[in-house]
């Protein structure tokens, strides 16, 4: 006997310890396999069922650890949201790893399409768009539903008719697995018919070895906010932990898009799940922010869980909610503040002071390090290059720089600077955080007071020569090719104030009155730091659209209580507005000072056609930040 044959002889003998058959079994939903749930066992593989070693007479090239194929053991993945501000191709490419890496099979926890919609040939066409990126899986998928999935009665019925039941369960190798609505039959909340399901499921499944639980929305986060806040809980999750409680169990959610590992319920498992191609900042680990897709590995102890992102592998608790925590005090109490460089002059910038100010109220020493960036390069000095400030454990400091160009420049070549900051802090754990702070350098639009407040009719003859107009050469966007020039698409403008009001005198410019054709102002009212550090349109901001003065004229608008009226001229159409100062006022409890504008003539030439966009300030992204928008101060 030759030593090969031996040590095959040997291997065989102990193949309970060096390694045993990887037994298949089938994968079958309750329906698939008649509510048996049987599995069944393919033929025994011709392969010898051992590792077969070499006799080695002395030292030998392994280690003496076991190898890792117990028949109990199985590896699966788990996509999480793909929607809720989508990037296209992240899914996709998610689909191909996967195909890579070999799962047997794949999860979901929903927000597959972006839905929100009551068009179903839209909705058919997102779900045919879904299905051909799950066809590319070479292994099956498991769908579970998301908010945007099923957000009205229609959606809910496409759902049904597409898959089935909105939840289910279904068996592998002794564990498990049960696929929740959080959508039921309204937003975060479990009815009374899944209710029953899952207590008649889960006794009927007493025995299994482990139970993982998938559903969208994190619930447990919505009940313990209804408790803590004295009321019940909505959600009906508590009921779903109660039934949970006496088994070992894991729980799987999406929807917030950033990662936290949580312990619930006894110790047990919770996870959020971040994106794979949902809407994300993807700012990194320590927010929770990447794309990726999780990998399990079912051991006879419970579910071994890793992190795998498009670029790399993350453990499970890559954040916690003390980490997650820690982290969100460290941002909310280490901040930096930068001030405004606003002029008076219209001629451009040409020197200034910019202020900054740390505040630190975190507890720890923290130090600051930072510079400036987008500026022109071209005669420009700047001192100091870098600020560098440390505050600890708790306090301020200030320091400014000095911009200086040798001739002044245009304001609209020093509206994307930014003060580029890294804040660290010391100790054992030490933080660190990169962040951008946009730096406002711009012309100071004062608003006069006036005694005599302008009759809102849409005539501008109390008005005098307007302040301000589009330059010669303005941003175009949207059918640009259209635009014909100033005549074309174009607006001049002059705004004021008494005690209760703003107001607004516009003179548009357009040839060619049609039906689609309008001017839009978008005001951020927030308070000044407030504007300068989150640039997003978000809460607080103001919108008014007037439609051009055609017989379908009308007024959009999201600012409660504003006046307006508006009529026709030889060359376009003039606009007057009032906006309440009583809604700035809301934005800046502490009394208004300013706010930002940005103006829009929306002209399109042939009916039913694209309309172009002129824009007063503002940017390409101008629905979106308020980059180059116009400053006007009270005084």
């Amino acid at each position: 006997m030759n030593r090969y044959t031996f040590a095959a002889v040997l291997a065989a003998l102990l193949h309970t310890s060096l390694g045993r058959c990887h037994e298949h079994e089938a994968v079958q939903t309750s329906a698939e396999a008649g509510e048996n749930h049987q599995s069944h066992e393919h033929a025994p593989s011709a392969w010898p069922p051992a590792l077969l070693l070499p006799a080695a007479g002395g030292p030998s090239p392994w280690s003496d650890k076991p190898v890792l194929n117990d028949p109990d053991r199985f590896q699966i993945a788990i996509m999480t949201d793909r929607t809720g501000g989508h990037r296209p191709g992240v899914w996709m490419d998610a689909v191909r790893k996967l195909n890579l890496l070999r799962p047997e099979f794949v999860m979901s926890v929903g927000d597959l399409i972006e839905g929100y919609t009551d068009d179903r040939q839209q909705a058919e066409k997102e779900w045919r768009e879904f299905l051909g990126f799950i066809d590319r899986l070479d292994m099956k998928f498991f769908f579970v539903a998301g908010n945007h999935d099923v957000s009205n009665p229609m959606l809910h019925q496409l759902w049904r008719e597409k898959f089935g039941r909105e939840w289910y369960s279904f068996d592998y190798r002794g564990v498990h697995f049960l696929c929740l609505c959080s959508e039921d039959p309204d937003a975060q909340h479990i009815g009374e018919d899944q209710i029953n399901f899952i207590r008649a499921d889960l006794d009927q499944h007493a025995d299994a070895r482990h139970t993982l639980v998938f559903l969208h929305k994190p619930l447990w986060t919505y009940a313990e906010r209804d408790l803590a806040a004295g009321n019940d809980d909505r959600t009906n999750w508590k009921r779903v932990e109660s039934l949970l409680a006496d088994r070992p169990h894991t729980v799987f959610a999406g929807h917030v898009h950033h990662y936290v590992a949580y312990e619930r319920n006894g110790g047990r498992k919770y996870y959020s799940l971040a994106t794979t191609g949902g809407g994300s900042r993807l700012r990194g680990e320590n927010y929770g922010e990447f794309d990726h897709v999780m990998w399990l590995t079912m051991e006879k102890s419970g579910p071994q869980i890793v992190n795998l992102r498009l670029d790399g592998i993350l453990p499970p608790d890559v954040v916690t909610e003390e980490s997650a925590a820690r982290w969100g005090e460290f941002l909310a109490k280490a901040s930096i503040e930068v001030a405004p460089i606003l002029l008076d002059e219209d001629a451009g910038f040409r020197e200034g002071d910019l202020h900054l100010r740390l505040t630190n109220e975190f507890g720890e020493l923290v130090r600051v390090e930072g510079e400036l960036g987008g500026l022109p390069l071209r005669g420009l000095s700047v001192s100091p290059q870098t600020i560098a400030m440390e505050v600890g454990p708790t306090g301020v400091a200030e320091q400014s720089m000095k911009i200086r160009f040798e001739e002044p420049i245009a304001f609209s070549q020093v509206s994307q600077v930014n003060f580029i900051a890294k804040l660290r802090t010391s100790g054992d754990r030490p933080l660190l955080a990169e962040r951008s702070f946009p730096v406002l350098i711009d012309r100071k639009h004062v608003l006069e007071l006036v005694s005599e407040p302008p009759t809102i009719d849409g005539r501008l003859i109390e008005w005098g020569e307007l302040k301000y107009r589009n330059s010669d050469e303005p941003l175009v966007l949207g059918n640009a090719q259209s635009w014909q020039g100033l005549s074309d698409g174009s607006l001049a403008f002059s705004a004021q104030r008494d005690e209760t009001n703003v107001y607004f005198g516009v003179r548009v410019k357009d040839e060619r009155l049609t039906e689609g054709d309008a001017l839009q102002l978008i005001i951020d009212g927030r308070p000044m730091q407030s504007r300068l550090q989150d640039p997003r349109l978000r809460r607080g901001i103001g919108r008014i659209r007037v439609s051009a003065p055609t017989p379908e004229s009308s007024l959009d608008t999201y600012i409660e209580g504003v006046q307006m009226a508006a009529s026709p001229t030889d060359e376009g159409y003039e606009v007057e507005l009032a906006v309440p100062i009583e809604r700035l006022e809301a934005q800046q409890p502490d009394g208004w000072q300013s706010f930002q504008l940005a103006l829009q003539v929306e002209d399109i030439d042939d009916q039913g056609g694209d309309k172009a966009v002129v824009l007063w300030r503002g940017s390409r992204s101008y629905e979106r930040f308020n980059t180059n928008y116009g400053t006007f101060a009270k005084e």
